[in-house]
């Protein structure tokens, strides 16, 4: 079967919405069918792994004789097909363009919504859902007007979705950086200066209590046959910083591993607690000290 074409998703707000049809409603109608699922890393690009990748991928097959011009805003919701996953956020606007009967595969740029739930893999089948609360529709509009495909974008969700804190949106870039914290300070409409204080009161207790080794946690999971997994810490760009546990082959059942949320060596650091079963990331956690 020849591969279907991979193509980067543009950003264009205004692209084909004179004759576009909302994805919604293709859908519902039956004119294309949809599937999304969590992105590939290991077939991924490597220009579109450094910083912020895709998350998703999105397979949108034209089942009419006509061309289709089809639209997605951001702010919409990528929902999970099995429990235990959380839903992510459209970040981009989608923007397909069809032929009779053709098939479109691409990436798609989309956000976490909850700080510690696993996110999405390769297995992983979603689905277009609903919109987002409006808090969350202006910041994705916002991410997407801006093009801010960097981490602190995401964060800047969480601070919506997850109540992490405003001031730890942080970014190499100080422009995008208070320029995502002021925005989400005016859509939850509160004084940014106030939580700065609040924040730095707070910081030095925290990380005491993290780095001290009194939290830990627990990956759980089951497997209906033997497998080969690894466990580790990553950075934003995929590269291993410590592992947790290394190849190990695991026979059917159900298992757990235990790790250190809050390592003292990459105390400062942003970081994921990845689990990568049979070459695949199965499980990933996103942290920040």
């Amino acid at each position: 079967m020849k591969p279907l074409p991979i193509l980067l998703l543009t950003f264009t707000l205004c692209a084909w919405r004179g004759s576009s049809m909302n994805m919604k409603e293709a859908i519902a109608s039956k004119v294309v069918a949809v599937e999304v699922s969590g992105a590939n890393w290991d077939s991924m690009p490597t220009t579109l792994r450094s910083g912020f990748s895709p998350k998703m991928e999105m397979t949108v097959s034209n089942l009419s004789a006509q061309p289709v011009q089809l639209d997605l805003d951001p702010g919409y919701m990528l929902e999970a097909a099995e429990p235990g996953y959380q839903a992510m956020l459209l970040s981009q606007v989608i923007d397909f363009k069809l032929k009779p009967n053709e098939k479109q595969r691409n990436y798609v740029y989309a956000m976490c919504t909850e700080l510690h739930k696993s996110g999405p893999n390769s297995s992983l089948k979603y689905h277009v859902g609903s919109k987002a609360s409006p808090a969350l529709m202006q910041m994705a509009m916002y991410i997407a007007s801006k093009k801010y495909l960097v981490h602190a974008a995401q964060e800047a969700v969480w601070s919506i979705s997850d109540d992490m804190p405003i001031p730890s949106i942080t970014d190499g870039d100080k422009h995008i950086q208070d320029d995502l914290q002021k925005q989400a300070a005016s859509i939850k409409k509160v004084n940014l200066a106030d939580l700065q204080k609040e924040y730095d009161r707070r910081k030095g207790a925290q990380l005491i209590e993290c780095n001290g080794g009194r939290l830990d946690r627990n990956i759980p999971f089951n497997i209906p046959d033997s497998a080969m997994v690894s466990v580790g810490y990553y950075d934003y760009s995929g590269q291993l910083l410590k592992p947790i546990m290394k190849n190990t082959m695991l026979m059917q059942g159900k298992h757990s591993v235990r790790y250190d949320p809050f390592p003292v060596a990459l105390a400062g650091k942003r970081y994921t607690v990845r689990m990568v079963k049979d070459g695949n990331v199965y499980r990933e956690y996103n942290f920040r000290q």
